[in-house]
């Protein structure tokens, strides 16, 4: 059939490029309710759904079912020519319509008849039919809708529809609902995850982006998929640092013509004004917003602006109200706009302070009296709180403001001095704090004598700690303590902010100096009651710090007990990119990649990246060996290689020597896994020299002293030279015992196994190797024994079977595929599984419910297709490597030993439907 060159276009999908990024996870959840009859695709522009139902498209039709496609403009939603469309489509499908019935006009009533016409020509077409409207937000014709209802009403097993629109169809869907006969895809499902922005990025020949781009393209666009083609455009001609990348993405024309040509020309003068208005806030909810643009209908506006998905998502608050924010990107466009058509912000900001005034809500008054640029409001506002504040959310602003205003403005407001510096030195502007504290100083502005010299030391600890200066954090503290300001609470008194700073600080030096036990009990103690039961940010990172004593103390397990119930809090209470919930996160990524949760640990690096460029120097370390490590994996040693030396270069040019051995030292590991070790020796002098130069009377000197002496032992053993290995390991052990790290000391006992193994000393090294077993069995150190246990399977099972039934499971849980069980000469002792009804191996019945990643649950799916391991990865798009630490973990958490074992409990709890 010859079809007119305007409709032909209207009837095809469009084309899926090569670079086209699959999504599978989407497009598996389509493909489970395929037996569906309304399959719904609602989002704003560029969120992916005309590429979602393409691919979709494309899969149907290989599986043998008839897809038609209508894609529609506008002035294509009146009757008369959404039938030509769709008579046209079911004519390429092979489906024809009597004519005369497909005639109608404008003012025809007979959609009813019409319809009837439609569903008798489908009802007599074998097979399954799927019709695909793509843009149905340009229907607004009663009688075109009227005549899609009767299709979605119509009792045809075999007609699917699906409808992609900008806008929720103004269909009825009760019935359909309450038969669960409708599969909906949202903006937040559509939005790519960290792994599709990766695979988007790798299938693009002409972007050329290292592979730390993805997750700041991630992080800029939130995921949103034209924002990452437009982003991964502007980076790629420009190639930004971490600091520029989002400027430089919010900076681009092609971006600002997109918004301004899909979303902003289709408003309404009204609803533009409103939203410009109303976009100078971070987060608002129908009152404020009506306070701030003085609309009195700002429900209705939201309403609408819902309605049409632009850009407006969620916010969960505990107050009871709908909160809402703008996607950051559109935020940012919004403000160029707002700046070019001359709406002054600054009156904006004044009412959102005191509509939060009124309400108690004192930070995000000072965020907006702030920027209102009023200093009297903001001076009153610093007179009714105690510096630092309950929530810290707003200090980096704060800061910028105050810094911009200059010191001739602020010379007869010493409380803003005092705060500015807390401001500074909170949000990791340290040589800014430092300036400003030698104001207060010379100012007197902090109070009586002895409360400005508790603000002085304190400040003085906290920006030392910030920079790892151990030496000085150590002399303010000891200082402070003479003060005697840390005193046992009274019932009934207030709880003192700084009391949390100066509590955390303390746990963390006295971990640092090995005594762990002594910061827990000070935590626990009665004088630390009021930070124990504290909602504040500054109470929560002491608690968070209490989860980092543990992993200074190699405990994963118990890091990971505390960091869970700290982060929960600290997400529920001040939001995911808070500083106590980022200070937990960078814990929690610590623990969850020693306890071979890499998916987890990555994706809570990736999603706190930015803001730990404020954290202290010791938590960018830690976030940096467990990145790098994890990029090895995930990646290639050569690109872990090229990004620790760049952490080294970011830790020299602080001068934060511990972090410059230990990423030397990472970087020495990699090299000698490929057998270069005269580069590694090339290393070893340079961490030699930061040893003799690094002063003993640091408190941080032992672990520098055990970077170096562990390094030179690797290095002499991939040399050859066992004995001269024990004698650097020897070196070792005093600074290890120092530290009390288990981890460490369970290092050291994997290293000594392989010196006294290449010695023929087997006995000694399996003494040393059911140490060594025994601690990561106990610390939860299960990314320790895998890699230092690399090589070592025969004794390291040797070992186990010597340990007990506990270390056996143990050890045949994380080490997955191994050699021939008797060429290592032992035997796996039987590890009793209940039988099921199948008779295989299963859970017991009062087993709970396993609960499993996302990434879990995919691979798990992808098993019961009978997938080979291969097939899983490139499904995927990930690596072999990472199917199989899933599939371990999922072993695990299922109590099984074999994949067919796993997809029968999986089958069980329904794991494979989810």
């Amino acid at each position: 059939m010859s079809l007119p060159s305007r409709i032909l276009p209207k009837i095809v999908p469009p084309r899926l490029g090569s670079g086209t990024t699959i999504r599978q996870r989407l497009i598996g959840k389509l493909h489970a309710a395929g037996d569906r009859k309304l399959f719904l695709l609602t989002a704003g522009a560029g969120f992916g759904k005309t590429t979602l139902m393409a691919q979709w498209h494309h899969h149907l039709e290989q599986a043998g079912a008839r897809v038609l496609w209508v894609t529609l403009a506008a002035g294509d939603g009146t009757l008369p020519k959404f039938c030509a469309v769709l008579e046209s489509a079911l004519g390429r499908a092979g489906v024809s319509v009597a004519p005369a019935k497909m005639v109608t006009t404008e003012d025809s009533s007979d959609e009813f008849d019409l319809a009837a016409a439609l569903l008798d020509a489908l009802a007599q077409a074998p097979g399954e039919s799927y019709l695909m409207i793509d843009d149905f937000h340009h229907v607004g014709d009663p009688a075109t809708v009227g005549l899609v209802q009767a299709m979605a009403d119509a009792m045809l097993p075999g007609l699917h529809l699906v409808i992609a629109s900008r806008t929720k169809p103004a269909l009825r869907l009760g019935r359909l609902l309450a038969m669960e006969d409708v599969v909906a895809v949202d903006g937040a499902e559509l939005l790519f995850n960290l792994d599709e922005t990766e695979a988007f990025l790798k299938a693009r020949p002409d972007v050329r982006l290292g592979p730390e781009s993805a997750w700041q393209i991630h992080d800029i666009t939130d995921g949103w998929p034209v924002g990452v083609r437009l982003a991964s455009r502007a980076m790629c001609s420009q190639f930004p640092d971490g600091k520029t990348a989002r400027k430089c993405v919010c900076d681009s024309d092609n971006l600002d013509a997109y918004l301004s040509e899909e979303v902003i020309d289709e408003l309404s003068p009204e609803l533009l004004d409103f939203v410009l208005q109303v976009s100078v806030l971070r987060c608002f909810h129908a009152d404020l917003a009506a306070s701030v643009t003085g609309c009195a209908d700002a429900a209705g506006y939201l309403a609408e602006i819902l309605s049409q998905h632009m850009f407006l998502l969620p916010v969960e608050r505990r107050d009871g109200q709908r909160w809402y924010r703008f996607h950051p990107i559109f935020r940012t466009y919004l403000g160029k706009r707002r700046a070019s058509v001359g709406i002054d912000a600054r009156p904006l900001h004044y009412r959102a302070a005191h509509w939060f005034i009124q309400r108690g809500r004192f930070a995000e008054a000072m965020r907006s009296a702030v920027l209102s640029d009023d200093l009297g409001l903001v001076t009153q506002l610093v007179d009714r709180a105690l510096p630092p504040p309950h929530s810290l959310a707003q200090l980096g602003v704060f800061s910028r403001w105050l810094e911009s205003v200059g010191c001739e403005r602020l010379a007869g407001h010493p409380r803003l001095l005092s705060m500015g510096t807390w401001a500074c030195a909170l949000s990791g502007r340290h040589d800014l704090a430092e300036q400003w504290l030698r104001s207060v100083e010379q100012s007197g502005s902090t109070g009586t004598d002895a409360a400005a010299a508790r603000h002085v030391l304190l400040l003085r600890a906290l920006i030392a700690t910030h920079r790892d200066d151990g030496a000085a954090a150590l002399t303010a503290l000891t200082a402070l303590q003479a003060l005697q300001v840390l005193q046992t609470d009274e019932p009934g008194s207030t709880p003192d902010a700084l009391q949390d700073v100066e509590l955390a600080l303390r746990m963390r030096w006295l971990s640092v100096q090995g005594q762990h036990l002594r910061a827990r009990d000070l935590y626990h103690s009665p004088a630390a009651r009021s930070t124990r039961t504290g909602r504040g940010e500054l109470a929560l990172v002491a608690a968070a710090t209490v989860a980092g004593v543990a992993m200074r103390e190699g405990d994963a397990l118990e890091a990971e007990r505390i960091g869970a119930m700290v982060l929960r809090r600290a997400r529920t209470i001040h939001g995911d990119r808070s500083l106590c919930a980022v200070t937990c996160t960078a814990v929690m990524a610590q623990a969850w990649y020693e306890l071979d949760r890499v998916d987890e640990a990555r994706e809570a690096l990736l999603h706190c990246r930015t803001a730990l460029r404020a954290a202290s120097a010791d938590l960018r370390l830690r976030a940096a060996q467990v990145f790098g490590r994890i990029m090895s994996l995930r990646e290639s040693p050569q690109d872990a290689l090229a990004y620790f030396t760049r952490a080294e270069v970011h830790f020299r040019a602080i001068g934060a020597h511990r972090g410059v051995a230990c990423m030397l030292a990472e970087q020495q590991r990699i090299v000698l896994s490929y057998g270069d070790w005269r580069h590694a020796r090339s290393m070893q002098t340079a961490l030699d020299e930061i040893a003799s130069t690094h002063a003993d009377t640091d408190p941080q000197f032992a672990e520098v002293g055990a970077v170096v002496a562990m390094s030179r032992t690797r290095l002499l053993l991939a040399m050859g030279l066992a004995r001269e290995a024990l004698i650097a390991l020897d070196a070792a052990r005093p600074f290890i015992g120092a530290m009390s790290n288990g981890r460490l000391l369970a290092v050291s006992d994997f290293l000594q196994t392989r010196a006294l193994e290449a010695l023929g000393r087997r006995a000694e090294a399996h003494a040393c190797m059911q140490s060594a077993l025994a601690a990561c069995y106990r610390l939860g150190l299960h990314r320790t024994l895998i890699e230092e246990g690399e090589g070592l399977h025969g004794i390291l099972l040797r070992a186990g079977v010597g340990g007990g039934a506990a270390l056996v499971e143990y050890v045949r849980g994380l080490m997955g595929e191994c050699p021939v069980l008797e060429s290592a000469g032992v035997t796996w002792p039987p590890i009793p599984i209940e039988s099921n009804d199948e008779g295989v191996g299963g859970p017991k019945d009062d087993m709970p419910v396993p609960v499993l990643t996302r990434r879990e649950l995919e691979v798990i799916a992808l098993l019961e297709q009978s997938m080979s391991n291969k097939r899983i990865a490139l499904t995927l798009n990930i690596s072999v490597q990472t199917v199989k630490w899933n599939l371990k973990n999922i072993f695990v958490k299922l109590q099984v030993t074999s994949r067919y074992e796993a997809i029968i409990v999986a089958r069980k709890f329904a794991l494979c439907e989810r």
